[in-house]
């Protein structure tokens, strides 16, 4: 007797389901926006008219947005199979930040306060993994504590262990306590955020992942009504 299909394979769970449909939808939305974007081109030398850098620039936002999408899933799969792997070399956590929070700053137009030591602070880390966490963390920031919210980026020592600490903090709504504790896993979107915003949960479990093949690790602090800060610590 031929098995159903059902018995054939494993069902996905309802969570499961949830997060590839969320995906399969925020893919065909960046697939849709590239589409329109060269159709308006495609539009314009046909009518003998030239194609604009702004009209280009659209089409440019989609892909970047699509790539995004397509890394955060491969890299998830990556971490679901240990296959997170940093290269150290000697990096001014300093200077990096600075570099960042400057070249954010122009991107977003947002202000951001910087607390930083005043000499260089010298770490053997992944200088590319650690602008991904501070880049997210500063993304999730504007996101989640939209202007006029504060912004301060912070570098110094952690408060309880020979570590490094790297931190964002924004003065916004705050996290509620029980969802604090499943920020960093994978595919979880806070929800009362959710409803308001995109994405698919694996930007703080990556994170997490990349703070743990440095041997260091990650946290939020928080309350409502008092904006979060969320930290990454790093072995000096």
């Amino acid at each position: 007797m031929k098995a159903r299909h059902e018995d054939s394979a494993p069902a996905l769970t309802e969570g499961a389901t949830e997060i590839v449909a969320l995906a399969a939808h925020e893919l065909k939305n960046a697939l849709g926006g590239v589409g329109v974007a060269l159709a308006r081109c495609e539009q314009l030398v046909k009518a003998g008219r030239a194609v604009t850098a702004d009209d280009l620039a659209v089409a440019r936002a989609e892909v970047r947005r699509l790539s995004a999408l397509v890394n955060d899933l491969l890299d998830g799969a990556r971490v679901d199979l240990g296959d997170v792997h940093v290269q150290t070399a000697p990096v001014d956590v300093t200077a990096l930040t600075r570099e960042i929070v400057e070249m954010f700053r122009a991107a977003r137009g947002r202000p951001v306060t910087l607390n930083l030591p005043r000499v260089p602070l010298v770490i053997h880390a992944d200088s590319e993994r650690l602008r991904g966490v501070l880049v997210n963390y500063l993304e999730n920031a504007v996101k989640y504590a939209p202007a006029p919210a504060t912004i301060t980026v912070s570098v110094g020592d952690a408060p309880s262990s020979d570590c490094v600490r790297l931190s964002v903090s924004d003065d916004g709504p705050g996290i509620r306590p029980e969802d604090q504790a499943r920020l960093f896993q994978r595919f979880f979107r806070a929800p009362t955020v959710a409803r308001r915003t995109r994405g698919l949960g694996l930007g703080l479990y990556l994170c997490r992942a990349i703070a743990e093949a440095h041997g260091g690790a990650v946290g939020v602090d928080s309350a409502l009504g008092a904006g979060a800060t969320f930290w990454i610590d790093l072995p000096r």
